[in-house]
């Protein structure tokens, strides 16, 4: 056995649990879980983000919507921005999620976003697979038409790269695209021709659920044997796959089919199946229809105790169904509440980190990095330019006299001088020089990829900068200058050893009168 072979188990396991969302999302969301727990430590990322996706994929199906979109956004928070395939992933199974809890905006939002990475990626499936997520959600918005072009498109471009499976869950969703429009012929075209690709396939469950897309669009042909016959296997098929919702639809249709032909019997053991279904699943998609039916075949039959029993039950299936739709929007309205809640906690969370992390990197005086920051950025400044080798130089600056500016003009002017400084500090250097306050009146500027002489010649136009400026604005009295020294990497290999050095000649600097750089004997 292979290294590899745990992992490519564990990619087999999340195939089987994306088989399942649908007919069996319980079994589906084990198979997940079972992965989630089974991962090693070194496990790929896009294996680990396909696993959160799956887990959260069986959630939604489950009607656990919160639970998903929570582990959703939880995921897609933690991804990197330039992990577009798995960025990608993550927005699909949005999109996904919302459209099944009756959020379209939303929805609508996350399969766009998902068209916009699959562009980035350049991945021509990519793209396919979010043309028809954006397909679904302008469908269910009721907007058929731009649906049915998001659907053509991804056609072509599954067509183009042979991808079977694409082009015929393209065609299937053409198909209902051409039905819910009134374009029965072009949907029957479609759909018969999804229906070859999976018999060629083998895929039994997606030529079933092909045929339950037929059924309708022949009956409104006027087609009614063959509706018949088409629903009856679809039946049969969507049954043996144990995709009960899809089973339900065909056989409620059939029943309708039946019915209108007179076979009071038939039609009345489909309606009775299709209502022990939805009480089998708990769904009550598809009872009202079947309760209507029931009515329509018992007074078809003069039983009209049984027919008026039904009719009020498909009313009372209406009122739930309505409340049902209500409760979901309700929810779907919670949900975008607590997550827009929840983003705002985040963002509110993250601000106050990074400002309570740049408090404790920077000067609160003069807004310059601080004597902490200046240690970690001069450690990995010396460690590459070390490593790469590369010249660095080290200044540390020091106001003269400043010690008089306050005993004789206040601590207020004396921490303008500060704020002035380093203002003239950060005009003078170049955005990849790091500029801290040392401490007190003492600066530093770490000269990266800059050699001695040069750093020295920088330095002087500080010095002269400060010199030159206009300091009576702040004081009539006033007069700064500054003190400068200055030590190279080939001097001192040490950021400690470098600041030692660079101590060492502004001392010198001090004691040869003050107002200039030294940066050697």
């Amino acid at each position: 056995m292979t290294a590899a072979d745990p992992v490519d188990a564990l990619r087999a396991q999340l195939a089987r649990a994306s088989a399942l969302y649908v007919a069996a999302p319980a079994e589906a969301l084990a198979l997940a879980e079972g992965v989630i727990a089974a991962l090693p430590t070194d496990a790929p990322p896009a294996l680990r983000v396909t696993a959160l996706r799956s887990r959260a994929t069986a959630l939604t199906f489950l009607g656990r919507y919160e639970d998903a979109l929570a582990l959703l956004a939880e995921t897609f928070a933690g991804m990197p921005a330039h992990e577009t395939a798995l960025r990608l992933e993550l927005q699909r199974a949005h999109s996904v999620a919302y459209e099944q809890l009756g959020a379209l905006e939303e929805a609508l939002d996350w399969a766009m976003q998902s068209v916009d990475s699959a562009r980035t990626l350049g991945d021509p499936r990519s793209l396919a697979d979010a043309l028809l997520s954006v397909g679904v959600a302008l469908s269910r918005s009721g907007d058929h038409g731009a649906g049915l072009e998001r659907y053509r498109e991804a056609l072509a471009i599954y067509e183009a790269h042979r991808d079977d499976r694409g082009v015929l869950q393209a065609l299937n969703n053409i198909g209902i695209g051409c039905k819910n429009l009134g374009r029965f012929d072009e949907a029957v075209v479609h759909v018969e021709r999804a229906m070859a690709m999976a018999v060629a396939a083998g895929d039994e469950g997606a030529r079933a659920a092909a045929a339950s897309n037929l059924g309708e669009p022949l009956a409104r042909l006027g087609r009614t044997a063959e509706a018949r016959r088409v629903l009856a296997d679809a039946v049969r098929g969507l049954a043996h796959a144990g995709y009960l919702s899809g089973e339900t639809h065909a056989r409620v249709m059939l029943g309708e089919l039946l019915l209108a032909d007179g076979e009071l019997g038939a039609a009345q053991a489909e309606f009775e199946q299709a209502l022990a279904l939805t009480q089998r699943t708990g769904s009550r998609n598809h009872a009202a229809r079947a309760h209507l039916g029931l009515s329509r075949v018992h007074k078809a039959a003069g039983r009209f105790e049984p027919a008026l029993a039904q009719h009020e039950a498909y009313h009372a299936a209406e009122r739930a169904q309505f409340n049902d739709d209500s409760a979901r929007r309700l929810r779907a309205m919670q949900v975008r509440f607590d997550l827009q809640r929840a983003r705002q906690d985040a963002e509110l969370h993250r601000l106050r980190a990074a400002e309570m992390a740049a408090q404790s990197r920077t000067d609160a005086l003069t807004g310059l990095a601080n004597r902490r920051h200046l240690d970690e950025r001069l450690a990995d400044a010396v460690e590459r330019a070390s490593h790469d080798g590369r010249p660095l130089a080290l200044a540390l600056a020091d106001i003269d006299d400043f010690k008089q500016v306050n005993d004789r003009l206040g601590h207020a002017t004396g921490d303008e001088v500060l704020r002035t400084l380093a203002d003239l500090l950060r005009a003078q250097a170049r955005p990849a020089d790091v500029v801290a306050r040392y401490g007190g009146e003492e600066f530093c500027v770490a000269f990266v990829d800059t050699e001695v002489e040069e750093a020295a010649a920088a330095c002087e136009a500080l010095r002269a900068a400060v010199a030159r400026h206009d300091w009576t604005a702040l004081h009539p009295a006033l007069r700064i200058t500054l003190s400068i020294g200055l030590a190279g990497l080939a001097q001192a290999g040490t950021p400690a050893a470098l600041l030692r050095t660079a101590d060492h000649h502004l001392y010198d600097a001090k004691r040869r009168g003050k107002n200039q750089v030294r940066c050697g004997p």
